[in-house]
């Protein structure tokens, strides 16, 4: 049996990369680093769901996810949606 914490987290990855993935640019200005970092934000959360979909598809172990992570998971995702994908919105100090 899988521990509920894990699925909803590679439920919350999956939806952040999908997210992150499907983001239209629009006339939005090009910045190398922050489309980096998205990258790097989209692959990480990406693989992560991944590992858990196999893992539990194939009866493989699955590495608990600590209810703590979850929630910075639910901020993530939030920000990334409430921003419609765009990380540099994240990102902004204004």
């Amino acid at each position: 049996m899988v521990d509920p914490w894990t699925l909803i987290a590679g439920t919350l990855c999956g939806a952040i990369c999908y997210r992150i993935a499907a983001y239209r640019r629009d006339g939005a200005r090009y910045r190398a680093g922050v489309s980096w970092l998205a990258y790097l934000l989209a692959v990480g959360t990406g693989c992560e769901s991944l590992l858990i979909t196999l893992s539990v598809m194939f009866s493989k172990p699955v590495p608990t996810v600590s209810p703590f992570l979850l929630m910075v998971l639910i901020v993530l995702s939030v920000l990334v949606y409430r921003a419609r994908g765009n990380v540099a919105r994240i990102l902004r100090m204004d």
